[in-house]
């Protein structure tokens, strides 16, 4: 692998090293581009948010990311509303702005009969711009492999894109992890017909399970809390 040397440019080594990044390059960009319109048309709704003020583009950003975002003064919503019951007349008087569009995204009524605070706009932003910043050094970087030679590409260029690209998207990833956390913990994690035999099970044998990601009381939790 050494010859003549490890660090000569023609060494089995380096051919090796170029073959493994062209890889790397190509797996980055399943995502980095495979992902881009959906990432670029998430940017499209922030921008008509943030520059005109359009509360639509922001309630249709909740329905896309409902696993983890909460539009503000959702938590104010009735516990049992639901998308399957959005449309009914004792519902009406509900703010739609709490209420992500199309209404039928809203997330399912939440088991434990509490609603998630809301999330902080500034994380969606966040993990937006995170998200479409990935594309980018995803294309720098293919910019360099694709049109540069192994003789010609300096050698920085793989490693520091390659960093960036991972580090935005890892952050981003961790900023919906916590926060998709934090709303099942608080309304519950959905059930399976498997999960209620099984929870049927279990409390004829005495054994008692909370639906929440803790499988604790939420009330107990939160007067522990205040204490």
């Amino acid at each position: 692998m050494c010859h003549p040397t490890c660090d000569d440019i023609n060494s089995p080594r380096r051919i090796w090293i170029e073959i493994d990044s062209q890889i790397l390059n190509a797996l980055f960009c399943v995502t980095g581009f495979g992902l881009a319109p959906w990432r670029f048309r998430d940017l499209y709704f922030v921008l008509q948010y943030r520059l005109c003020k359009r509360e639509i583009a922001l309630r249709r950003l909740a329905a896309i990311h409902r696993s983890w975002f909460r539009l503000p003064g959702s938590n104010e919503l009735p516990p049992n509303l639901g998308p399957n019951n959005v449309e009914e007349q004792e519902f009406q008087s509900v703010f739609p702005s709490a209420i992500p569009f199309p209404e039928t995204k809203l997330p399912e009524a939440p088991l434990t009969g509490m609603r998630a605070p809301e999330t902080k706009v500034w994380k969606l932003d966040l993990v937006i711009w995170l998200m479409v910043a990935n594309t980018f050094f995803q294309c720098v970087l293919s910019g360099f492999m694709w049109g540069m030679n192994r003789y010609d590409r300096p050698s920085w260029s793989t490693g520091l894109f390659v960093a960036l690209g991972c580090i935005v998207a890892g952050v981003g990833g961790f900023i919906m992890f916590l926060e998709g956390k934090t709303v099942k913990g608080i309304e519950g994690v959905p059930v399976s017909q498997m999960d209620m035999e099984r929870l049927a099970s279990d409390r004829e044998q005495g054994i008692w399970h909370f639906n929440n990601i803790h499988d604790k009381k939420v009330e107990e939790k939160g007067r522990k809390g205040a204490e």
